[in-house]
């Protein structure tokens, strides 16, 4: 379990964007870094919390850096779905505004394929992705 701030808090007006993941959380941290991006520089803080085995994890990373932020936001990937529904209703019950950014792609491609997916946190498959001209 590691928390990385990869910016420095230098006003506490500064939203902050915690990053939530049952894995390495690299997936979820490059999304957000991709969205803080179409911004200047320094809008947003953002916190990750790796390996996320419990709601209560959650819960106390969030108490522990909730005074960091008057206003934030979280964005996860969370493989497991009972995991991902339960932190979801956290998240609702605080009001706090949330992305989940892996489960809604799992549902599409359970759906496309008929497969019943995985969902085992960190899981590498090779795909084969093809370059279009």
């Amino acid at each position: 379990m590691s928390s990385v701030t990869f910016q420095q808090d230098t006003q506490n007006e500064t939203p902050v964007v915690f990053v939530l993941s049952d894995s390495r959380g690299i997936t979820a941290t490059h999304v957000v870094e991709a969205a803080a991006d179409q911004f200047e520089e320094g809008a947003v803080i953002i916190k990750r919390l790796r390996e996320v085995t419990s709601v209560s994890m959650v819960l106390d990373f969030l108490n522990q850096h909730i005074n960091d932020a008057k206003h934030m936001a979280v964005f996860h990937t969370i493989a497991n779905e009972h995991l991902r529904r339960e932190i979801r209703l956290e998240l609702d019950k605080r009001e706090i505004p949330s992305i989940d950014l892996l489960g809604p792609a799992i549902n599409v491609l359970a759906n496309l394929t008929q497969l019943e997916p995985i969902c085992v946190a960190g899981r590498r498959a090779h795909v084969e992705i093809e370059e279009v001209k």
